[in-house]
């Protein structure tokens, strides 16, 4: 009897601190307006690879933001390099709750960024 305590306890305790992670890949990303018509990308002109993240922490019961959001993590990977688009893009939102101690939840993204507009 005190093994299957033990057990159950075992996978109650894994199942609350289990996490969850979504990942997608896009060719072209972007929160600014960008006129698709008129886009000429040359390789050659890539600012370089750019990172963003709108994350948001849980302290026992007490977030320390309000919503967390994609279009947040495309505007800081975008203005880190002055850029308006991103090529090759992953984006992905991952979160994990211990409940009354702590979590965390995030979206990041991260490709090569241009600037269509020059």
């Amino acid at each position: 009897m005190a093994k299957m305590k033990l057990f159950g306890t075992s996978v109650l305790a894994l199942s609350l601190m289990a996490g969850c992670s979504v990942r997608s890949d896009f060719t072209a990303l972007s929160s600014k307006n960008v006129n698709l018509a008129s886009i000429k990308v040359d390789r050659s002109q890539s600012k370089g690879k750019v990172y963003g993240e709108d994350c948001a922490h849980i302290i026992v019961l007490i977030p320390t933001k309000g919503n967390v959001t994609l279009d947040e993590a495309i505007d800081r990977a975008l203005e880190s390099k002055q850029a308006n688009l991103l090529l090759d893009a992953k984006v992905e939102k991952f979160g994990f709750y211990i409940p009354y101690i702590y979590g965390k939840t995030c979206w990041t993204v991260e490709g090569d960024a241009y600037d269509t507009y020059k």
